[in-house]
């Protein structure tokens, strides 16, 4: 694997397709359910994913050592196949370091890293945690820009992160294209700058030649082992044929919507919330593995599930992506 030096290369060079993250899977018992984890990668390996991250999604209500132990399911279970990351952030910067140094260890790629919840408050916070952080190990790091961190990175400060030897992407997930498009401009010719939304990937691939889609879970929601509608209309685009992408993209809307719905808070500038109940919900009914969220989240209710069900059947799309599942998502049994 790459070494420091050579991260921006291996990421040039391998950093395109579709790249996605799952759940976290829990058992009924609230247990981590390492078949699950397994499971999942083989489906999204069948929707085509070009690279597999995980851990995102619930690792504070985790232990360390089930957090170590999903890490090391979900790379083996990889094997190779296509690349894979780990989201290693903690709030301990030096737990933060154990966690990377562990995914070096055990066979990740890379490593994605946003910055800690609690004590970086200020742009300058920001750099002198990644830079420390960065300092200590010797993988490729994939900065990742979010509100869920409580601050969003300024163009400026990424373009300062650019400059670390290790660092070479950017996910971008603050739902602003001007920002990404300023990222571009400044440090997009020595690291692959990103937008993850998938409503903006035809104008992405055309506006900014972007060649990847990091870590959206509309990779594996929106498509199936059988029908990958994004992968089709982004190649279209990818080889410049806009009105055939632009049709097969606007076809798509109708269940766009419906992620788009239960994502709306995850952009909350003031404190953004996570849609993972919805999330985990959607991901049980086609034949991926959730299982319930667990505390301080709380799972969907009964008619929370009835109304998701409805909605997700409503957008047309149920017989075309998930044909063998079509009467458990319509009744949810």
């Amino acid at each position: 694997m790459s070494h420091q030096s050579h991260a921006k290369d291996w990421a040039k060079e391998h950093m395109k397709g579709l790249w996605t993250s799952p759940m976290y899977p829990f058992k009924s018992n609230y247990d981590l359910d390492e078949s699950g984890i397994k499971n999942n990668v083989e489906y999204m390996i069948a929707v085509k994913s070009a690279g597999i991250g995980f851990g995102f999604s619930e690792p504070w209500v985790v232990s360390r050592k089930d957090r170590m132990r999903a890490m090391a399911v979900s790379v083996e279970a990889v094997n190779k196949r296509v690349p894979a990351y780990l989201h290693t952030t903690d709030h301990s910067v030096e737990e933060t370091i154990e966690l990377t140094n562990y995914a070096k260890d055990i066979g990740a790629d890379a490593v994605m890293i946003w910055p800690p919840y609690e004590w970086a408050k200020t742009q300058e916070m920001i750099c002198d945690y990644y830079e420390y952080v960065a300092s200590k190990v010797n993988i490729p790091i994939f900065l990742y820009n979010t509100y869920h961190s409580g601050i969003n990175m300024s163009p400026q400060t990424i373009e300062r992160l650019s400059r670390i030897a290790n660092v070479c992407a950017l996910k971008d997930a603050v739902n602003d294209r001007a920002h990404t498009a300023q990222c571009i401009d400044l440090c997009g010719n020595d690291i692959v700058v990103n937008d993850p939304l998938e409503e903006h990937l035809i104008k992405s691939a055309v506006d900014f030649d972007q060649q990847l889609l990091l870590g959206t879970t509309a990779v594996f929601l929106m498509q199936s082992p059988t029908c990958q509608p994004i992968q089709d209309y982004f190649d279209l685009a990818r080889q410049g044929k806009i009105d055939e992408a632009s049709k097969k993209f606007q076809e798509l809307q109708p269940l766009r919507d419906v992620w788009t719905q239960i994502y709306q808070v995850l952009w909350d500038k003031k404190g953004a919330l996570h849609p993972l109940p919805y999330i985990k919900y959607w991901m049980d009914l086609i034949g991926m593995s959730a299982g319930p969220v667990r505390q301080p989240m709380h799972n969907l209710t009964n008619e929370q599930k009835a109304d998701f069900r409805k909605k997700l059947c409503a957008s047309g799309w149920v017989e075309k992506l998930w044909p063998d599942r079509v009467k458990h998502i319509e009744t949810g049994l």
